[in-house]
């Protein structure tokens, strides 16, 4: 059992981790499935692995840091890559029309709109620590 304490949301845990992983196992030479692969311009497939990669580690760093808000400023650039790398990848599946891609492409930009809804989330939170280091 994974006990996870803090700020962190298990889920969002959960995602970043996944990322990490996946992103360095496709980088390393992993394959994604054949069908997706069929479908994707190389270029799609790299880019998507490189942003999860980078965004899931930047995220796993930002739950190792114990100065508050550079974590915050850390979250939130993870949260830019996991907006930007599923909601690119979800539209590359869309816009294929095909109907096997459906539910991935609609997965990964509900995935982005979670990610972007975090993202707003934590840019709160550096608005209020900005905010209190300016009150004496």
């Amino acid at each position: 059992m994974l006990v996870v304490t803090g700020r962190h949301r298990p889920h969002e845990v959960l995602f970043l981790g996944f990322s990490a992983v996946t992103g360095a196992a496709f980088v390393a030479g992993a394959k994604p499935p054949g069908t997706l692969e069929s479908l994707m311009d190389l270029w799609v497939l790299w880019t998507w692995y490189g942003l999860l990669l980078a965004s899931g580690v930047v995220g796993l760093i930002s739950f190792l840091l114990s100065d508050l808000y550079r974590a915050l400023v850390y979250e939130r650039a993870a949260m830019v890559g996991h907006v930007t790398a599923p909601t690119m990848y979800g539209v590359a599946l869309l816009a294929t029309g095909q109907a096997t891609a459906l539910f991935a492409g609609a997965f990964c930009l509900t995935w982005a709109a979670a990610s972007g809804w975090r993202c707003w989330q934590v840019q709160q939170d550096i608005r209020s620590l900005r905010r209190m280091e300016k009150t004496p």
